[in-house]
């Protein structure tokens, strides 16, 4: 993937350099410069009856990204910011040290990631707005045809739902490892998967409707999941946060320290790469690589983000179980 070396979507053209002219740019400076900045496109994806995603890859990734309206502006800053996203969590989820990159040690596309943009189904035109598994440049492509829509439902409630009924039945995993699943949400999900909205949005004809909850857990137990969680920062209280909260920690019980809180949102990309280095056990690498472009102060904030999951057990080898 890649082609030319301005090509900020690969790897291979990402500047590991611990120079100060590297470490005070932004993903959002690279990306003017190689006139790739995402810009959100007026009409989203519509392709996403009949449509399958899979991989191969040992280093595998999935996104979901909420893009309703209480998300506010973080899902632009996480789609401006995919090259950065990309190049370090590739570095850290196959388990590369900094000094490493730094001395000019080449790192390859290996990693594969699928990005899933939710909104609400029954008020949103692009309810779900599906990238398949994808490498550098063929990703931050795809993510440009992503229409953060803003909008959403009233009562608490999106269809994230929907995306475990897809990753249960749409999305083929041919790979020991189990692939990371990371959800950047701020809500809770509709209790049931009705099967006029499998039939409409999938093509898929289904004797009943579903349990939300019974095909989440499935998911979350068929992936390496996590839950990072934008808290209302002006709402301290806010019960509803408090209860979706506690409902992803019920999900994903024995794991519960894997949903997170986050107060700064703006710290979503950099929280990601955090879990993909906590996930193939390279945490201590991905904080240097965080530490190398940002000040002491976001580091931190970063750090106070992840501290539930980094001060607990390491993380296991993520091995598909065999039948």
């Amino acid at each position: 993937m890649g082609g030319f070396s301005s090509d900020y979507g690969s790897s291979r053209d990402y500047s590991f350099s611990p120079t100060p002219s590297v470490t005070k740019r932004t993903a959002r400076d690279y990306a003017k410069e190689d006139k790739r900045e995402y810009a959100a496109p007026t009409r989203g994806i519509t392709t996403v009856h009949g449509k399958n995603i899979s991989t191969d890859s040992d280093y595998a990734a999935i996104f979901v990204v909420d893009v309703t309206g209480s998300m506010k502006d973080w899902p632009k800053l996480i789609f401006n910011k995919i090259p950065t996203l990309y190049s370090e969590s590739n570095a850290a989820i196959q388990g590369l040290r900094l000094k490493d990159l730094e001395s000019g040690k080449k790192l390859e596309d290996k990693l594969e990631m699928a990005i899933i943009a939710v909104g609400d189904m029954n008020y949103d035109n692009y309810p779900l707005q599906i990238i398949d598994f994808s490498k550098g440049s063929e990703l931050v492509k795809g993510v440009k045809s992503i229409h953060p829509e803003g909008g959403g439902g009233p009562f608490g409630e999106e269809s994230y739902e929907l995306v475990a009924y897809y990753l249960d039945n749409h999305c083929k995993i041919n790979s020991k490892k189990k692939p990371l699943l990371v959800y950047a949400c701020d809500e809770d999900f509709y209790s049931t998967i009705h099967k006029d909205h499998v039939k409409k949005l999938f093509g898929d004809k289904i004797p009943s409707s579903l349990s939300s909850d019974t095909v989440m857990k499935r998911v979350l137990n068929k992936f390496d999941s996590y839950v990072l969680r934008p808290e209302p920062g002006a709402e301290p209280d806010n019960v509803v946060y408090k209860e979706a909260h506690e409902h992803w920690q019920k999900l994903l019980g024995g794991n519960s320290q894997k949903v997170l809180k986050m107060n700064d949102p703006s710290r979503l990309v950099d929280c990601f790469i955090g879990i993909a280095g906590y996930a193939a056990n390279n945490f201590k690498q991905a904080e240097e690589m965080l530490r190398r472009r940002q000040t002491p102060g976001q580091v931190d904030e970063v750090l106070k983000s992840l501290h539930p999951l980094t001060s607990s057990k390491p993380a296991r080898k993520r091995t598909i179980k065999k039948n």
